[in-house]
């Protein structure tokens, strides 16, 4: 199981360093947009679908079971909005060498920022680095498509949006 998902699935999520969020001019005309999550203050809830988890302490994940969570989104000044997703696990993944399964997740979610939300999707979330799609948006947001990473760090995960022009 990825250390993401197994810092989700236990709940043990430490404070995160804050990050400024930046809206700059990307080289292709699109715009970038970054923050950091930060751990301090998310939810976490895991739904386990039949059938049953007989290690609740160590849950391996099957197809149904679902988690939702929602992290802070902060720069240095302060807060800047949530990351908010639910997760469905998709298909059954071998156990790794802490006998540990974390399953293949399909995410939906946004980044709900003050100026508006970022609409995503991936299905590679838990891995150290996760890509997603960017498939809409709200308020300064309408209309936007790009990409997203959200990178794993010791004090939380930095995020970088790239929006297409």
């Amino acid at each position: 199981m990825s250390s993401r998902i197994i810092a989700l699935a236990a709940a043990g999520a430490t404070a995160a360093a804050v990050a400024a969020p930046v809206l700059a001019q990307s080289s292709g005309g699109g715009q970038t947009v970054s923050f950091q999550e930060l751990n301090k203050g998310s939810r976490f809830a895991y739904i386990d679908n039949a059938p049953r988890n007989k290690h609740n302490r160590r849950p391996v994940f099957s197809v149904g079971d679902e988690f939702v969570l929602g992290n802070p989104l902060a720069d240095a000044s302060g807060n800047v909005g949530e990351l908010r997703a639910l997760c469905t696990i998709t298909k059954k993944a071998p156990g790794n060498n802490r006998g540990l399964n974390a399953g293949h997740p399909f995410c939906t979610g946004s980044f709900v920022l003050k100026s508006g939300a970022l609409f995503i999707e991936t299905t590679d979330a838990g891995e150290k680095t996760t890509r997603g799609a960017v498939v809409g948006g709200t308020g300064a947001y309408v209309g936007a498509r790009g990409t997203f990473t959200s990178t794993t760090t010791k004090s939380g995960a930095n995020d970088v949006v790239s929006l297409l022009p």
